[in-house]
């Protein structure tokens, strides 16, 4: 079953956005708070939450902290995270997997993208327990100091690079890999 983003969800996110717009104006930035992150896509429940809301998550989910170490541009990063698992985030919002097919949520992956545009992307088996069980994390803190000015972390524990590290998260979307396009390739 796929489900496709209403209006009236597309409406209800502009109306926060709109409300919340002060706030972030304040800050100096566009029309959302800053470190504020919308998630979104093939989830029931689509939501945008400002950085604390979404650091009050811990009142249903597990904080986990990661020491990681990634290469930066010529320099090795050595950098300790704190936040709830992509995976636990995910499920709080109610992935739309369809549960008559077959592992049908190896058929998805997560974009992160930051406010300045920066895309990375994993998929739904690497931060899966069931299969890879990476502990993908969306972070509150990075060496124990908050990242509330700056907005959720995407962090990728075991990459040898820090391509995948998004800093300033503003939307995760669950998407369903498109269907291959088949070609018959007698003539």
């Amino acid at each position: 079953m796929t489900r496709r983003v209403t209006v009236p969800c597309v409406v209800a996110v502009l109306i926060v956005a709109a409300l919340l717009a002060p706030e972030r104006a304040q800050a100096g930035s566009s029309s959302r708070p800053v470190g504020s992150v919308i998630i979104t896509g093939e989830v029931e429940d689509r939501v945008l939450l400002t950085f604390d809301q979404f650091a009050a998550l811990r009142l249903h989910l597990q904080e986990q902290t990661v020491s990681v170490t990634f290469q930066s541009g010529q320099s090795e990063e050595h950098l300790t995270f704190t936040g709830f698992l992509l995976y636990d985030v995910l499920n709080h919002f109610n992935p739309e997997f369809d549960p008559d097919v077959k592992n049908d949520k190896l058929r998805f992956y997560v974009s992160a993208t930051g406010t300045d545009g920066y895309q990375a992307i994993v998929a739904w088996g690497e931060f899966d327990p069931g299969f890879e069980n990476k502990q993908i994390l969306l972070a509150l803190t990075q060496d124990g100091q908050s990242l509330s000015q700056e907005g959720v972390r995407l962090v990728v524990p075991g990459d040898i690079q820090g391509g995948r590290y998004v800093a300033t998260v503003d939307i995760i979307s669950l998407d369903r890999a498109r269907q291959p396009v088949v070609t018959s390739i007698i003539p």
